[in-house]
């Protein structure tokens, strides 16, 4: 009963943290702009996420209810990120790829420097920041609620996103400029604004998935542990396709969760094997569709208007 629950828990938490980080490349990319910075995006999502859970600010005291504005606050304390990707991609037309490193690189280091001193200050004297918020709402023995409920937004957020990208006007819009930009503004439409909107959507998400994950460990380290590139790779796994994305994130996070557990062990697999199995796959699945496998046509190339 206890690998039920743990494996339960482990893998609704890992499918909402991928599923989300997932979905913030797929944001920024449907509109042109790369943002390999998904990672470090994570790590400020995490570390504002501590701050604003801390016994400091009084959200934790209150009640499980009071788990949703710190949650807000830092989506919204992440657009930061966002902005600063956007500036330099759009305003600048910088390298997709080194503004998105940089901020991989500023996210990790900045929360690896602060992680102590806030640990210390946010915590009584812990060394490390952690969550508030404890596990709440048992199901059964060890399953927990908050798992559940985590999930069952992201999912919410991800059904909304395809119905925005699939059935409205402004999808067909968001769509279009990462095929072909200058069509779109041919026609009236402010390309630059939809650029800048995909952006700061897409940090936000990955703000929800730094907030995410730190219900999946009990202290911070400073960085999460390779969440945001495993994201990024299931994105382009699921083909730039929301229900593919979906699908490869919930499948990821089963065979991790099951890898964590006894159950592979018990039946003859070697652990070291289990641990790998969910990465195979992936690469696997990278390597046998990357000939079908395309991004949109215009990402990473800066917009100019001239060139229409």
């Amino acid at each position: 009963m206890a690998d039920i629950g743990i494996i339960t828990n482990y893998a609704f938490l890992l499918g909402a943290i991928l599923l989300a980080g997932a979905l913030s490349g797929y944001l920024a990319e449907k509109v042109g702009i790369i943002n390999i910075g998904i990672d470090g995006m994570m790590c400020f999502g995490a570390l504002f996420f501590a701050v604003y859970s801390s016994p400091v600010l009084k959200m934790s005291t209150i009640g499980p209810g009071m788990i949703f504005i710190p949650i807000i606050l830092t989506m919204i304390s992440t657009t930061i990120c966002g902005l600063m990707h956007a500036f330099a991609t759009i305003k600048l037309k910088a390298n997709h790829i080194i503004s998105g490193t940089a901020i991989n690189l500023i996210g990790v280091a900045l929360a690896t420097f602060l992680n102590a001193p806030l640990g210390s200050k946010l915590f009584d004297g812990s060394t490390r920041l952690q969550s508030g918020f404890n596990d709440f709402l048992y199901v059964g023995n060890s399953i927990y609620g908050s798992s559940i409920i985590m999930f069952l937004i992201v999912i919410l957020i991800t059904i909304g996103i395809y119905f925005v990208m699939s059935y409205t006007k402004t999808g067909l819009r968001y769509r279009a400029i990462g095929e072909n930009p200058n069509a779109v503004d041919s026609q009236g439409i402010n390309v630059f604004k939809y650029q800048y909107i995909g952006t700061l959507l897409s940090s936000m998400l990955a703000g929800l998935a730094g907030a995410l994950f730190m219900f999946n460990v009990k202290q911070f380290s400073g960085n999460t542990q390779g969440y945001g590139f495993l994201a990024l790779a299931i994105m382009i796994a699921g083909a730039w396709k929301i229900e593919w994305i979906s699908l490869a994130s919930i499948c990821f996070a089963i065979f991790t969760a099951l890898s964590t557990s006894s159950v592979l062990t018990n039946l003859g697999v070697p652990r070291a094997v289990s641990f790998s199995l969910p990465y195979v796959i992936t690469l696997l699945i990278l390597i046998c569709f990357s000939k079908w496998i395309h991004p949109p046509k215009h990402e990473g190339i800066p917009f100019d208007k001239a060139e229409r």
